[in-house]
């Protein structure tokens, strides 16, 4: 099977009780999870009338701090769901590895998890199933996936086609394993059981057999070892055998935020550390140092009491005023940019049309093309001067950079990267011409989004549009946002950012593609606060 509807299968990311996951793409090259249900639960009509509901409501749950839900397959013999595609090692893997989690790394967790939760309830969902593996530690923060599908085996009896219960029994509530009603509290006890793991790198109801476990969760108090004072009666509370002595997942964040008064200074604390350990933050592979563990989970945590507070409301919408420091209207071509004038389309580099805009062309033979922007970057000035030394270029610790791009004829991406070192490090703001645009991160030629995709309404690629980005940098920290013709689409942190580079436009067709994507820009400008070499 080497394709799922529009998506091409790259390869399988695990194998569960419900079904198969595998990593997926579609025509524009953008990554995603399908999981694919087994085909013995899809021949239960009942299981598919819940599947349906399921999956509904799990496409209204905000997007913060879980996998989005990009689509679902509701008919037919072959039923899957699509979601965010989350680069990282789950919460199991990393701390097996990298050991437990302590401070202020603990209480990002904790907020991370308990802000996903609020939203997975608020949508009318619960998880049913939320353990160590079903969180992944994304660079940008904890990520909670596989929610609320696995409430629609409930219509066939609480377990699949082999008999195999369903979720996993030490992180499970009592009153589940007793087969009574799920609701939302189940989950709570489920985000206890994975704090007390986090914490001691042991599950807080030890048993080597099914049914020892089973007795633990029933009939013992949970060991919360490693847990300091505060998260531990938190826990506990979470804990209770009876539901409705168990706080709600909402009351847990409160008292979380509430708690934690100085959340900025942990996540510099973390931040640090991720500096000190890391190589790349969008590696595939787990962690080797503890540091780049706990990095995304802190920022997350800032994120999610930003998000639970309505802070982003709050953000201006609208890209920053700042000073120009380099504009280019394409009418000469001795700005630098590359190229001759009018050139063909096959033409190695850009060119300047005869409308005065500058062509990329992308097409069968050069399914990407680039083209460096001549900013004249202000330059360190060495306390020896070296004629031989290549100057380092400074880049304004708020950059924003803004060009009107317009797709003549085909189909494809189009946009700006900025902080290129030359060598595949960079990050991209792309626009395709189905109006998706996407914020990614890309080192060593490899990496993923940074953020879900967001889908324009009423975009015409054939029209004028004004895309503008921006970079700004503090204490090693990056925030990356993108605005289309005013409107902000993206604002995403990345806690290790990428150091100064070069800046650019591009264009690029989708792989094995025969049809040449035809874009033009104008009016390209870079505005900032310039540093003093």
């Amino acid at each position: 099977m080497n394709q799922i509807g529009r998506y091409r299968l790259l390869d399988m990311l695990g194998r569960g009780g419900m079904g198969t996951v595998h990593l997926a793409e579609d025509a524009t090259g953008q990554r995603v999870a399908i999981k694919v249900i087994n085909p013995e639960l899809s021949q239960h009509e009942q299981f598919r009338m819940r599947f349906r509901r399921e999956a509904d409501a799990a496409r209204r749950v905000r997007r913060f701090c879980t996998a989005a839900v990009l689509e679902a397959a509701l008919d037919g013999d072959q039923l899957y769901v699509v979601t965010e595609y989350v680069p990282g090692p789950n919460l199991e893997e990393a701390v097996r590895q990298s050991g437990p989690l302590k401070g202020s790394s603990l209480d990002a967790l904790a907020v991370s998890v308990a802000t996903a939760l609020t939203a997975i309830h608020a949508a009318g969902v619960v998880h049913r199933d939320l353990k160590p593996s079903n969180v992944l530690l994304s660079p940008i923060g904890p990520r909670v996936i596989d929610f609320g599908i696995a409430r629609a085996l409930d219509e066939i009896g609480g377990v699949t086609g082999t008999g195999e219960l369903i979720g996993t029994p030490r992180y499970m509530a009592p009153e589940v394993l007793r087969g009574e009603p799920v609701s939302p509290a189940c989950d709570v006890f489920s985000w206890g059981c994975l704090m007390a793991f986090a914490a001691s790198g042991r599950a807080p109801f030890p048993g080597e057999t099914l049914p020892a476990i089973i007795y633990q969760v029933l009939n013992t108090e949970p060991s919360l070892d490693g847990l300091e004072p505060g998260l531990r009666e938190l826990v506990a509370a979470a804990l209770a055998k009876d539901p409705a002595r168990r706080p709600t997942a909402q009351q847990i964040l409160d008292h979380l935020i509430g708690r934690q008064a100085a959340p900025e200074q942990a996540v510099h604390t973390v931040q640090v550390a991720w500096q000190e350990g890391a190589t790349t933050p969008y590696a595939a592979a787990p962690p080797r140092k503890r540091g780049r563990l706990v990095a995304g989970i802190a920022v997350a945590a800032a994120l999610a009491v930003g998000a639970a507070a309505g802070v982003w409301a709050l953000l201006p919408s609208g890209p920053p005023e700042l000073p120009s420091l380099f504009s280019d209207d394409f009418t000469s071509t001795s700005s630098g940019w590359g190229g001759t004038y009018d050139a063909e389309a096959d033409n190695s580099y850009g060119y300047i049309t005869s409308d005065f805009t500058y062509g990329l062309d992308a097409g069968e033979y050069n399914e990407e093309r680039w083209a460096t922007a001549p900013v004249p970057f202000v330059t360190e000035k060495p306390a020896t001067p070296d004629p031989s030394a290549t100057p380092t270029p400074l880049m304004p610790s708020s950059l924003l950079v803004g060009v009107v791009a317009k797709v003549k004829s085909g189909r494809g991406e189009f946009g700006l990267w900025c902080r290129g070192d030359g060598d595949g490090t960079f990050y991209e703001f792309t626009l395709d011409t189905s109006g998706t645009t996407r914020v990614r991160r890309i080192a060593d030629k490899a990496g993923g989004n940074m953020a879900a995709p967001v889908k324009l309404d009423g975009f015409n690629a054939r029209e004028s549009n004004h895309i503008q980005v921006s970079c700004e940098q503090d204490d090693g920290a990056t925030r990356l946002s993108m605005w289309v013709n005013g409107k902000r689409v993206h604002q995403v942190d990345d806690p290790v950012g990428l150091p100064s580079g070069t800046i650019g436009l591009f264009a690029r067709v989708p792989k094995g593609s025969a049809s040449p994507l035809k874009v033009v820009y104008d009016d390209f400008e870079m505005r900032g606060v310039r540093p003093q070499p």
